[in-house]
């Protein structure tokens, strides 16, 4: 038997190591060898193993069976019944998965429901937010043929075997929790805290999380393969809209990231393929900044260092162009984000409007407020504290050097604009990247009845969701008509103040405000409407992609390209743009004042 891993000549010493055993299957026998591996949730702590197969042909890349998989990660019992010549998995009579292990067709719909963890923060700790209702359109199922992707599926006593990663990349990462096989070993990567309660992304685990990943200079050639097709895979069928990607226009789409670059960056393809690591990390950098799209995909991985910059290629003549194409895109972003700030500590008050920060700036000659900042964030912990009854909470949550909660800062900014008396408050988002759904949805409420309605398309299944939430604005425990006639007290005059830096939620909430008659001004929006997801490669590289669960409005009308305005303030002066009318008082209190005649 040949056996693949480099360096293993000696047959005595291999088979002690590894022996592919012969085991029943559905349809054939296969060989196989099972491993258990480690499963760390904590920075040195084996929690516990799994055992995951290794088939023979691809004796690196690791398999795990679908039932075991989800009772382990996601607390849920699949059951498996076989239908014609698919093995459909369902709890209850919801049905998630078909795979015909026959012809290799996946069939995959509610990739979210199945993949939402049952001890998730929001759903089992109070704060401001409440779901009345989610409602989804019918939902079909994606056929994805996995030989297109050299995937193979094995049956064996009941169970479904499909590679690690796949399901990693199918159902992980949406709420930035998920499971990565760093080659060695399994990680459970919580990066939010949202299921732990503790941040645990792979700098948690420091150095041990990219000990295996770095200390080879070499690729198994098998993994390598697999961890190009898988790449090829998520970025075929699992991310929305694609209008803004440097590597050009809807192609990925309409010919999947293989054929485009075959078509027009084979040399990336090649590096991607490479068994030598450096030159893999120059084409997965290379891949990543041809797939940036705005700011939710990139590259995030810290190690090795070879991973860090495009220094090492950036003169290579083959290369140097695709560089050249990365590079002018983030470039002018920046200065445009320097000149945004410049503007703002020069003719608001209240001193340099720090990124990350929030804050609040009044003229009582325009009675006009501008309520600035820079990420919608959300600190649930502090506001379970708070409804179990420490009020002190509220301060913590309202006030502080670095913004914690933007939902507590822009509420208690409304109220003290209306002891100011503002007649104008205007929602400045020129600098704001996005950041938490939640944090929007209690912001949104607060021009909107105490009520927020939050709309996705669903690019995987066609479906689309409906969220209803109601906020509890005057912050008594309850959700009902009180919060209403708390927000209906706030009688300004809104406007929401864009640039293209507004991306993400930073485009979703003046595309709300538009659809309620608020004037949006400034420079169009960034857009950015799909949710990040946080992936992994097949070798354990993390990354960040946008995924298949797509902003929009309530209409379900596409927002990836940005908001359209009703007052553009750039100017152009000397053939640079302008940006110090965004925060001229005079002229957005004067359109208000136009528009009112």
């Amino acid at each position: 038997m040949k056996l693949f891993k480099k360096g293993l000549v000696v047959i005595g010493i291999a088979l002690s190591l590894i022996s592919f055993t012969a085991c029943s299957k559905d349809v054939s026998n296969d060989k196989y060898d099972i491993r258990n591996i480690n499963i760390y949730r904590e920075k040195s702590k084996v929690d516990k193993t799994m055992p995951i197969r290794f088939y023979e042909g691809q004796p690196h890349v690791p398999y795990v069976g679908i039932k075991e998989y989800f009772k382990e990660f996601y607390k849920k019992d699949l059951t498996v019944n076989s239908v014609n010549s698919y093995n459909v998995f369902s709890i209850g009579e919801k049905e998630y998965i078909k795979i015909d292990s026959n012809s290799s067709v996946l069939a995959i719909k509610d990739l979210f429901d199945l993949g939402h963890h049952p001890d998730m923060k929001e759903d089992n700790k109070k704060f401001f937010l409440k779901l009345d209702s989610r409602n989804n359109t019918s939902a079909k199922y994606k056929l994805i043929d996995l030989s297109k992707y050299n995937i193979k599926v094995y049956n064996s006593n009941g169970e479904t075997y499909v590679p690690f990663g796949m399901l990693n990349n199918l159902y992980g990462g949406i709420e930035m929790f998920n499971i990565s096989y760093n080659g060695k070993d399994i990680y459970v990567l919580d990066n939010y805290g949202d299921v732990t309660g503790e941040e645990r992304g792979e700098e948690y685990f420091a150095d041990t999380y990219y000990d295996d990943i770095s200390s080879k200079n070499d690729r198994y050639e098998d993994l390598a393969k697999y961890t190009y097709n898988q790449l090829c895979f998520s970025f075929d069928n699992l991310r929305g809209y694609t209008s803004q990607l440097v590597a050009g226009d809807n192609n990925l789409i309409s010919i999947g990231l293989d054929e485009l670059l075959n078509i027009y960056y084979p040399g990336v393809k090649r590096l991607l393929l490479s068994t030598n690591k450096e030159d893999y990390h120059r084409g997965h950098i290379l891949l990543f900044g041809l797939m940036y799209d705005g700011g939710h995909t990139g590259m995030i991985s810290k190690n090795p260092p070879s991973l860090s910059s495009l220094d090492t290629i950036k003169d290579n003549p083959e290369f140097k162009p695709i560089v050249d194409k990365i590079m002018s895109i983030d470039g002018p972003k920046m200065q445009s984000m320097d000149a945004l700030y410049n503007a703002k500590a020069t003719q608001l008050s209240g001193g340099y409007f720090a990124q990350g920060a929030a804050n609040y700036s009044y003229s009582s000659e325009y009675k006009a407020a501008y309520i600035s900042f820079d990420k919608f964030v959300l600190d649930i912990d502090l506001w379970d504290q708070y409804y179990k009854g420490d009020k002190s909470k509220l301060t913590e949550l309202e006030n502080g050097a670095e913004l914690k909660d933007s939902y507590a800062f822009v509420r208690k900014s409304f109220y003290r604009a209306k002891e100011d008396g503002a007649e104008t408050v205007i929602i400045d988002l020129t600098t704001n990247g996005g950041g938490s759904e939640n944090a929007l949805s209690g912001i949104f409420a607060l021009m909107n009845a105490g009520k927020c309605v939050i709309t996705k398309n669903n690019t995987v299944d066609s479906s689309r969701e409906i969220t209803n939430y109601s906020v509890d604005i005057n912050l008594d425990g309850k959700y009902d008509e009180a919060d209403a006639q708390e927000a209906n007290s706030f009688k300004f005059n809104i406007v929401c103040l864009t640039s293209k830096n507004s991306f993400s939620c930073g485009n979703l909430l003046p595309a709300l405000m538009k659809e309620k008659g608020y004037k949006i001004m400034g420079e169009k929006s960034g857009g950015g409407s799909c949710a990040v997801v946080k992936e992994e490669t097949a070798e354990g590289l993390i990354y960040n992609r946008s995924s298949y669960l797509c902003l929009c409005d309530t209409k379900g009308n596409n927002i990836d390209s940005g908001v359209e305005l009703d007052l553009n303030l750039v100017t152009m002066n000397n053939g640079v743009k302008d940006v110090t009318k965004f925060f001229d008082y005079k002229t957005i209190v004067d359109y208000i004042k136009s528009l009112n005649k």
